[in-house]
């Protein structure tokens, strides 16, 4: 019906950031992939089990908030 307008939720909605991660193995550093998470920690920790980033190298990952 024209007019009528959606109940609103009563849970506000819990929308996990974006995350930009790279790995440092030079300049510029380069781009590995984006991921959603609540934290830089998390985003690094699940883009490095995705893409078998060895133990080694994890400590040179870094992630960007993107606000969209």
């Amino acid at each position: 019906m024209p007019g009528m307008r959606k109940k609103p939720s009563p849970k506000p909605s819990k929308k996990l950031p974006r995350w930009r991660v790279s790995l440092i193995t030079g300049t510029p550093a380069r781009f590995i992939d984006f991921t959603l998470a609540p934290d830089a920690e998390t985003a690094e920790e699940q883009v490095a089990e995705a893409h078998d980033i060895s133990d080694t190298l994890r400590d040179r990952l870094f992630a960007i908030r993107e606000d969209l």
